[in-house]
C-alpha cells in the first residue's frame, strides 16, 4: 500500500481507541470460548522488547496481498533448503507435509487409490484422492468444479514451497474447501541452469529427474521432466509415473507480465494391491489380495494441464487473470468393474486489488466447468467386457462472485473480512436410458471475518469462517440401486469454525518461531461412505448426523546456529459424531493425536536428518468397531555437497533410510470397507542411495 501507517491512525483517531480495545477484548473472548469446549491449555509465550518484523511472505493461497505475519488466520509455510531437497528424494506428499500442523496425508503406499489428504480431519471419507481440501500446483487449481482432486500430478520430489491455510476457506476458494494446499515447483533465479538427480533403492525402485532454469533477456524458462518405477512393497503394487512441467515468464509492457505453464502426466501402471483384515496385515503384511490381482485392479492414466496467467500493475490497482485447461484418460479395473473416464475440466478466475484506498478492497469472479464421459462394464479378467452398466456424460459448472475487505483499526489492529457465493450445477445427459439423465443444483453463500492484533515480535489473531463440499460426480453417479444418472438423496456438507492462535519469534535472531492455535469446527450434512455385499469394491454415500471437531495445534522451530536446527509440531483433536447412528462415536481415519520431529546437522559439506515421526491410534470405521494401532517412524537422511567441479558445477551425493528401527505399522485405512478389510500395511525398512548433479 502506498499511505503510511501514521496517516491510518489519524484516519481512525475519532473511534481508534473504543474500536481497538473492542476488537483486542473480541480476540481473547474468542479464546476463552475455544478453551471453554476443550480440555487443551496453551501457555503464554514470553514477549521479549527487542521490535523486528515477521515472516513477509505474501500467501499466495489467499490470492490477495496478505502476509503471514499479519493474516488474521491459521496458516502454515513451508520453504525446502537446498540440501533438504538434495537429500529427501521425496517419492510421495506424506514426506514433506509430516512436520506441518493441521495436516494429515497418510501414505498408502498404493499409486492407484493415492494419498488420503485430511485438514482437521475433513476429507477422512476419500477411498481415493482427496476430498474435503483444495490443491493448487503452480497457481493451477488441481481440484475440478466438483470438488475432486488427484495428486498423482504432483512431484513431490519436485516442490520448493509450501503454504497450507488450516481450516475452512471457502471465502477464497468455494467448493471443498475445508482447507488449502499450495504448492509450488517454481525454482528460485539463483538456482542452477541444470540439474540432473537419480537414484535407486528398495523393492526395485528408480528414480530420474532433470531440472532446468534459464533467463534469456527479460524472459525466464524453468520446469522439469521425471520418470518412477517401482515394484512397491506390498504384492500387485507396482507403479511407473512420467511427469513433466515447463513454464515461461515474460513481461508485457511496463507493468505487465505473462506466466504460461504446461503441466503432464502419465501413469502406464498402477496396481492395486486391496487393504486386509487385522490379521493379515499384521501376519503378512506384502500380501496383495488374490482376487485384486485376478481382475487386474488398478488404474492407467494420462493427464494434461495447460495454463496463462496475466498480472497487471494499474495506477489504480493490480489485476490478475487466470486460466486453466485440464484433459484427463482414465483405465480402472476394479473387482466387478471396468471403469473409463475422459474428463475436459477448466476454469477462468479474474480479481482485482485496488490500491490508496484507506483499506485493502480484494474483488473478483470466477467459473469453473467440468465434461466427464463416464462408460462402466463388467470386468473379465482385467479386460472390458460387453455388458454395459453406465454410458453417461456427466457436465458440472461452477460460477462464483467473491470480495475481501481488509481494514486497519489503527497501527496493530487489522479485521478482514469476506463473503463468496457459489451456484453449482450437475448435469447426467446421454445416458442409457432418459430415467437415468437428471440434473442437481447448488447455491452456496459463505463469509468469514478475522481480526489479528500484531505486538512487537508476535501476532494474535482469529476467525470465523466457513466453508461447503458439494458430493462429487463419482459419489452422486454410484447409487445404491444400480441406476444412471445421479442421487437425488444426496446434499452437500456444510463446516463453520471458530479458530484462535497466536505465531511469533523469541531471542536473540529469532531462535524460536513459535504457532500455537486453538479451533472448534462443525460439520453438518455429513457424507458418509459405506459399501454393499453384493457390489464389494464399489463405495456409496449418504447425508447423516455432524461431526464436531475442536483440537489444539503446535509448531515450533529452532535455529540453534547455522548448522544445527529442528523443527517440532504436536497435533491434538477430537473429532466425533453427533446425532445419527454413529452418535458418540470417534470419525475414522483420522488420528486424534500426532507429533513429528525433525533435526538437522550440517557439519561442513555434510547434511544429517533425523525424521521421527508418531501418529497416535485410530478408529477404522463409523461403527469404531476395531481401531489402527499407534506406530512411530524414524527415517535417516544424508547428502555431501563437497564435490565441485568448473565453474560453479557441484556432484552431491545422498543416501536416505525409512523406518530405520523397521516398525511393523498400518501407513492408512480403507475406511468403512467390507468384511473388515480396513488395513492397509506400510513398507519395512527401506533404502534409497543416489547423486545430484549440478551444471551452472
Amino acid at each position: 500500500m502506498n499511505y503510511r501507517i501514521n496517516e491510518i491512525h489519524d484516519i481512525y483517531m475519532p473511534f481508534d481507541n473504543t474500536v481497538r480495545s473492542f476488537m483486542i477484548k473480541v480476540l481473547l473472548l474468542t479464546f476463552l470460548i475455544i478453551c471453554s469446549g476443550t480440555p487443551l491449555f496453551a501457555q503464554t509465550a514470553v514477549q521479549d522488547t527487542l521490535e523486528v518484523e515477521l515472516d513477509e511472505i505474501t500467501v499466495e493461497a489467499t490470492q490477495a496481498s496478505l502476509t503471514i505475519g499479519k493474516a488474521p488466520m491459521s496458516v502454515s509455510y513451508l520453504s525446502r533448503s537446498t540440501a533438504d531437497r538434495v537429500s529427501r528424494p521425496a517419492t510421495t506428499l506424506d514426506e514433506l507435509t509430516f512436520a506441518l500442523p493441521g495436516v494429515f496425508v497418510s501414505n498408502r503406499e498404493n499409486f492407484a487409490l493415492g494419498e488420503r489428504l485430511t485438514i482437521r480431519g475433513m476429507g477422512w471419507r476419500a477411498q481415493f484422492g482427496v476430498r474435503g481440501s483444495q490443491v493448487m500446483l503452480d497457481g493451477i487449481p488441481l481440484t475440478v468444479a466438483d470438488g475432486q482432486t488427484i495428486l498423482s500430478m504432483i512431484d513431490p520430489a519436485m516442490i520448493k514451497n509450501i503454504e497450507l491455510l488450516r481450516g475452512p476457506s471457502a471465502t477464497f476458494w468455494g467448493n471443498s474447501s475445508g482447507g488449502v494446499l499450495y504448492l509450488s515447483t517454481k525454482p528460485s533465479p539463483e538456482a542452477p541452469g541444470l540439474t540432473y538427480r537419480g537414484f535407486g533403492g528398495s523393492y526395485s525402485s528408480v528414480k530420474q529427474e532433470l531440472q532446468w532454469n534459464q533467463t534469456v533477456g527479460k524472459s525466464r524458462s524453468y520446469g522439469y521432466a521425471t520418470y518412477y518405477n517401482t515394484d512397491g512393497f506390498r504384492d500387485h503394487s507396482a507403479a511407473q509415473l512420467f511427469r513433466a512441467s515447463a513454464a515461461v515468464e515474460t513481461p508485457v509492457g511496463n507493468r505487465g507480465r505473462l506466466t504460461t505453464m504446461v503441466t503432464y502426466a502419465n501413469m502406464p501402471k498402477a496396481e492395486h494391491p486391496g487393504s486386509l483384515t487385522e490379521d493379515l496385515a499384521e501376519s503378512e503384511p506384502q500380501r496383495g489380495r488374490e482376487l485384486f490381482k485376478d481382475t487386474s485392479t488398478g488404474k492407467e492414466f494420462q493427464q494434461g494441464m495447460i495454463s496463462a496467467n496475466y498480472f497487471h500493475d494499474f495506477s489504480g490497482g493490480l489485476l490478475n487473470v487466470s486460466s486453466h485447461g485440464t484433459y484427463r484418460n482414465v483405465d480402472n479395473p476394479v473387482l466387478f468393474r471396468y471403469i473409463g473416464l475422459e474428463r475436459l475440466a477448466g476454469g477462468l478466475r479474474a480479481t482485482y486489488q485496488f490500491k490508496d484506498l484507506p483499506f485493502d478492497l480484494h474483488t473478483g469472479g470466477e467459473i469453473k466447468t467440468q465434461n466427464d464421459d463416464r462408460f462402466v462394464t463388467n470386468n473379465i479378467s482385467g479386460e472390458r467386457g460387453e455388458e454395459i452398466e453406465v454410458q453417461q456424460t456427466e457436465v458440472v459448472t461452477n460460477q462464483a462472485l467473491f470480495t475481501q475487505i481488509g481494514l486497519p483499526l489503527g497501527s496493530r489492529l487489522r479485521a478482514n473480512a469476506g463473503v463468496r457465493t457459489d451456484w453449482i450445477q450437475f448435469e447426467a445427459k446421454e445416458a442409457l436410458s432418459e430415467s437415468a439423465e437428471g440434473s442437481r443444483s447448488f447455491f452456496s453463500v459463505n463469509p468469514s471475518i478475522g481480526l489479528s492484533y500484531n505486538f512487537s515480535r508476535s501476532t494474535l489473531y482469529s476467525n470465523f469462517s466457513t466453508s461447503f463440499e458439494s458430493p462429487t460426480t463419482t459419489e452422486l453417479v454410484n447409487r445404491p440401486d444400480g441406476t444412471g444418472g445421479f442421487n437425488p438423496e444426496l446434499d452437500p456438507e456444510k463446516a463453520v469454525s471458530l479458530e484462535a492462535g497466536l505465531r511469533g519469534a523469541m531471542g536473540k535472531n529469532n531462535f524460536l518461531r513459535y504457532d500455537v492455535t486453538l479451533y472448534r469446527m462443525n460439520i453438518n450434512n455429513l457424507l458418509i461412505p459405506f459399501e454393499l455385499e453384493e457390489f464389494e469394491g464399489v463405495t456409496f454415500f449418504r447425508n447423516e448426523g455432524k461431526t464436531n471437531h475442536y483440537g489444539l495445534e503446535t509448531s515450533l522451530q529452532f535455529r540453534f546456529s547455522n548448522s544445527i536446527s529442528s523443527r517440532f509440531m504436536l497435533n491434538l483433536m477430537n473429532a466425533e459424531f453427533s446425532g445419527g447412528p454413529f452418535d458418540g462415536n470417534d470419525v475414522p481415519g483420522v488420528a486424534p493425536a500426532r507429533y513429528a520431529l525433525q533435526l538437522n546437522f550440517e557439519p561442513g559439506g555434510h547434511f544429517l536428518s533425523l525424521d521421527n515421526e508418531w501418529v497416535g491410534k485410530y478408529k477404522t470405521d463409523s461403527a469404531n468397531s476395531t481401531s489402527s494401532d499407534a506406530y512411530s517412524l524414524l527415517n535417516f537422511r544424508w547428502a555431501y555437497n563437497g564435490i565441485t567441479f568448473g565453474s560453479g558445477s557441484a556432484v552431491k551425493p545422498f543416501v536416505a533410510v525409512n523406518n530405520v528401527l523397521n516398525t511393523r505399522y498400518n501407513t492408512s485405512v480403507a475406511v468403512n470397507a467390507f468384511g473388515n478389510r480396513f488395513f492397509e500395511p506400510g513398507s519395512d525398512r527401506n533404502f534409497r542411495a543416489g547423486i545430484q548433479v549440478e551444471f551452472n
